[in-house]
C-alpha cells in the first residue's frame, strides 16, 4: 500500500476542493462574527455619538425651521394684505359723508333725488363698514390703531349699527396711546349713550372726558382749556337732544367760563363763535337731535 494512500476518516492532503470549502466556511463565520460585533457596538453607542443620527436630527431641525420661517413670512404677507384692504375701505368710508353733502347741494331743492342719493350712499356705508369691522376683528392685536377702530365705529353709527359702534368705540379707547384718540372715543361713547336712551351713562362718560388730562399730564393750559370747552359744548348738545335745556345751558355757561381764560387767537375766536352759535340754537330749542357727532378734539393753535 502507498504511504500516501487515503486513510478512512482523515482528510486527504491532496483534496483541494475540501480545503476550499473549509476556507469558505471560515470566511463566512468571520463575516458573521464581524456583523455581530458591529451590531453589539452600535447598540452600546449613545445617539449623540452616532453621526448618522446627528445628521438626521439636524436635517429634521432645519426642516422645522424652514417651515416656521415660511409660515411666519406668509402670515406677515397676509397681515400686510389685509391692512392694505382695510386702508382702502377706511378711505372710502371717510369720503362718503362728503359725497352725501355734495349730493344734497347738487340735487337741491329736489328732495326725492336727495333722498335717493342719500339712501344709496348709506347702503354703501353699511356694506363697507361691516367689511372693515370684520377685517379689524380678524387682524392680530396690535396691528390696528385706535384711530382705525374709531373710524369704523363712526361709520357703523352712521348706518345706525349702534351696538357695533359701541363695541368699536371701546376698542378705540382701549387701544388709544394719546389723549386725542382716547377723548374722541370717550366723547362719542357719551353721545351714543344719549342717543340710545342712557343719559346717565353718557354723563359719566362726558365727565371722564373732562378728566382726561389727569391721565395725560404735561399738556399746556391752552390745549387743556380748549379741549374742555369742546367737551362741554358737546355735552350741552347731547342734553339738548333730550330737551334737557336747563342742563344744556349749564354746560354752555361752563364752556363760556373756560373760554374767558383763553388768549385771543384765531383758534380761540373760532371756538367762541361755535359756542355762541350753539348757545343761540339751544335757546331757540332747536338743537340737532340725534345727529352722530365726531368726538375728536378740536385742532388748536398756540399763542
Amino acid at each position: 500500500m502507498n504511504e500516501y494512500s487515503e486513510v478512512p476518516g482523515e482528510p486527504n492532503p491532496d483534496d483541494v476542493s475540501g480545503r476550499d470549502d473549509l476556507n469558505a466556511t471560515i470566511r463566512s463565520m468571520k463575516q458573521e462574527i464581524d456583523a455581530l460585533q458591529i451590531t453589539v457596538m452600535t447598540q452600546k453607542k449613545v445617539w449623540y455619538r452616532d453621526a448618522s443620527t446627528i445628521i438626521s436630527f439636524l436635517a429634521l431641525a432645519f426642516s422645522f425651521g424652514s417651515t416656521f420661517v415660511s409660515y411666519h413670512r406668509a402670515n406677515l404677507q397676509d397681515i400686510q394684505s389685509e391692512r392694505q384692504e382695510l386702508r382702502g375701505l377706511l378711505q372710502r368710508l371717510a369720503a362718503l359723508p362728503k359725497e352725501n353733502l355734495e349730493a344734497a347741494k347738487r340735487f337741491a331743492p329736489d328732495q326725492t333725488a336727495i333722498n335717493i342719493a342719500g339712501s344709496l350712499i348709506n347702503e354703501e356705508n353699511a356694506l363697507l363698514s361691516r367689511q372693515a369691522a370684520e377685517l379689524e376683528e380678524h387682524l392680530p392685536k396690535g396691528t390696528v390703531s385706535a384711530t382705525e377702530y374709531y373710524a369704523v365705529a363712526i361709520a357703523l353709527q352712521n348706518s345706525y349699527n349702534l351696538e357695533g359702534a359701541r363695541k368699536f368705540l371701546k376698542l378705540a379707547a382701549d387701544n388709544a396711546t394719546d389723549f386725542n384718540d382716547e377723548i374722541g372715543a370717550i366723547r362719542s361713547t357719551a353721545n351714543l349713550e344719549f342717543l340710545t336712551g342712557h343719559p346717565e351713562a353718557g354723563r359719566v362718560k362726558y365727565q371722564e372726558a373732562l378728566d382726561i388730562f389727569a391721565k395725560y399730564p404735561g399738556y399746556d393750559q391752552y390745549t387743556q382749556t380748549s379741549t374742555n370747552v369742546y367737551t362741554e359744548s358737546q355735552w350741552a348738545t347731547s342734553e339738548a337732544s333730550l330737551h334737557n335745556l336747563p342742563l344744556a345751558s349749564q354746560h354752555i355757561e361752563s364752556a363760556e367760563r373756560l373760554m374767558a381764560n383763553l388768549p385771543v387767537t384765531p383758534g380761540s375766536q373760532t371756538l367762541k363763535q361755535q359756542v355762541a352759535q350753539l348757545k343761540q340754537t339751544i335757546m331757540l330749542g332747536t338743537s340737532a337731535i340725534g345727529q352722530p357727532q365726531s368726538g375728536l378734539a378740536l385742532p388748536v393753535d398756540k399763542p
